[in-house]
């Protein structure tokens, strides 16, 4: 059996994943950011969608301007995340646990800090 036979849950997975990027990216699906409906700040995601958008237009630069977290942290480990399932799926070696849990938080971590550095140290910066 090939290893594209055994792959059942991972191509629906990015097929999913796709469209919705697809769908945010384009505008055609707009997701209001509660958090700044509430508070008036940005989150760390904020841009996000606007800065797929960019992408699937080819102008990275504007996707950096629009939220560089998002581009340069958040779509590399969701790659990683579709990886690591992919892998799963085939019975291959994947990290531990801890060393999963530890890059989670340092990922938590590095929304908290964008988050601060976006909106509290630096207002109105658009990077």
């Amino acid at each position: 059996m090939t290893a594209l036979v055994r792959l059942r849950v991972t191509p629906a997975v990015v097929a999913v994943t796709a469209a919705a990027g697809a769908l945010l990216g384009t505008g055609i699906v707009s997701v209001p950011c509660w958090f700044h409906a509430m508070t008036g700040f940005d989150c760390p995601f904020c841009g996000g969608s606007r800065a797929l958008g960019a992408l699937l237009h080819g102008d990275v630069l504007g996707a950096l301007r629009f939220n560089a977290f998002a581009v340069l942290v958040l779509l590399p480990a969701a790659l990683v995340a579709l990886v690591l399932l992919g892998r799963t799926e085939l019975g291959l070696r994947i990290p531990s646990w801890p060393v999963r849990r530890s890059a989670l938080i340092v990922l938590a971590v590095a929304a908290v800090a964008w988050w601060l550095v976006r909106d509290v140290a630096v207002p109105g910066l658009q990077v």
